[in-house]
C-alpha cells in the first residue's frame, strides 16, 4: 500500500509540474505583458497553484489509506489470512446493484453494502434484496455528505437517520459505519466508538468513480490485494453528488476480479467475519469501540 500511495503521489508532482510548464510557457511567450496588470499575476503565485493543488492530493490520499495520528477505532484490515472482504459503497441503486448482486450470486460471494439512508427509502426494493441475498448492511449516512468538519449533532443526526432508515425498511439494525469519502475527524470517530459502532475504510479502494476502463480497475485491486484486505468499490454515487454516475466499470470489472483472486489464493469474507477475526486475535489497537457491541446486524 505504500508503494501505491508513492506511486499516487508521484503521478500528482508530475501533473502539477507538466500544469506549472504549461503555465510558464503561456505566460513567458505569450500572456506575461496582458497577464502583468493583474496583481495576482504580478506576484506570479499562479506557480503556486498547481504545486498546492498536488500536496493537497497527497494529502487526501494519505489520509484516507493510512490516517493522521492515533487510528484507534478505524478499520483498514483485517488479519494476515487468504481473505479478503469485498464492500460496496453509496447504493442502493435500480441500475448496478442488482446486477452486482447477480454477478455475487453466481460467483457464490458474500459482500458488505454500506447504504445512504436517502437511497434505501429511494429504493427500498433493492435494499431489501440485497439483505434477502445473505449481504451485511452498512450505515454509510443518511445524505453523504462531509463529515470531517460536522459537528457532534449533525453527525449523530446523519447516523441516526440512516439507521432508522435501514431499520425500518430492512427490518435490521447495523453497527458497521464507513463515513463518505472514508475522512472523519478524532472527535467523529470518537462518538461512533463510545455508541458501538466499527468504522470500517479500507485497504485498496477500485476508484471506479474515475471510470476508468474495467482492465484498469482489475488491474488496480489485483496489484494492490493483500491478506487480510477490505476492498472497496461502489454500487452507486458520483464524483459531486450522492448518485448518477456510471459504475459500468464496476459491474464488467468484478467477475474478472473475483476470479483472478481466487485464482491467486483468496478466499471472500464477510466483513463481520474479518472484523471478528481481529479482535480475536486481540489486535485491539485497530479497535476501540466496547466489545459488547459487536460486529454486523442486530436482528
Amino acid at each position: 500500500m505504500r508503494k501505491k500511495v508513492r506511486e499516487d503521489a508521484l503521478r500528482a508532482v508530475a501533473a502539477a509540474l507538466l500544469a506549472t510548464l504549461a503555465f510558464e510557457v503561456l505566460y513567458l511567450g505569450l500572456l506575461n505583458e496582458w497577464l502583468g496588470q493583474f496583481w495576482f499575476f504580478r506576484f506570479h503565485l499562479p506557480v503556486i497553484v498547481p504545486l498546492f493543488g498536488a500536496i493537497s492530493v497527497i494529502a487526501v490520499n494519505f489520509y484516507e489509506y493510512h490516517g493522521f495520528g492515533s487510528q484507534d477505532g478505524i478499520i483498514r484490515h483485517g488479519v494476515f489470512k487468504p481473505y479478503v472482504a469485498l464492500t460496496f459503497d453509496d447504493g442502493p441503486n435500480p441500475e448496478f446493484t442488482s446486477r452486482i448482486l447477480d454477478i455475487l450470486a453466481q460467483k457464490n460471494v458474500r459482500a458488505t453494502f454500506f447504504m445512504v439512508g436517502r437511497h434505501v427509502l429511494k429504493y427500498p426494493l433493492i435494499a431489501r434484496s440485497v439483505v434477502a441475498e445473505g449481504h451485511e448492511i452498512g450505515n454509510h449516512t443518511f445524505s453523504h455528505r462531509d463529515l470531517m468538519t460536522a459537528s457532534r449533532k449533525t453527525l449523530l443526526k446523519e447516523v441516526h437517520d440512516a439507521d432508522d432508515a435501514i431499520s425500518s425498511t430492512l427490518g435490521i439494525r447495523t453497527r458497521l459505519f464507513r463515513p463518505p469519502r472514508g475522512m472523519i475527524s478524532a472527535a467523529g470517530r470518537r462518538v461512533l466508538a463510545e455508541s458501538g459502532y466499527k468504522i470500517a475504510l479500507w485497504t485498496v479502494s477500485a476508484q471506479d468513480w474515475r471510470r476508468d476502463a474495467s482492465k484498469v480497475v482489475v488491474r488496480r485491486i489485483v496489484r494492490h490485494a493483500r491478506p487480510g484486505g477490505l476492498i472497496l468499490f461502489h454500487d452507486s454515487g458520483a464524483l459531486l453528488r450522492s448518485e448518477g454516475g456510471s459504475r459500468e466499470s464496476t459491474v464488467e470489472a468484478l467477475p474478472l476480479v473475483i476470479d483472478e483472486l481466487r485464482s491467486r489464493g483468496y478466499e471472500f469474507v464477510g466483513l463481520s467475519q474479518l472484523i471478528a477475526d481481529v479482535e480475536h486475535a486481540g489486535e485491539q489497537s485497530l479497535l476501540e469501540a466496547p466489545a459488547h457491541s459487536g460486529a454486523g446486524q442486530e436482528a
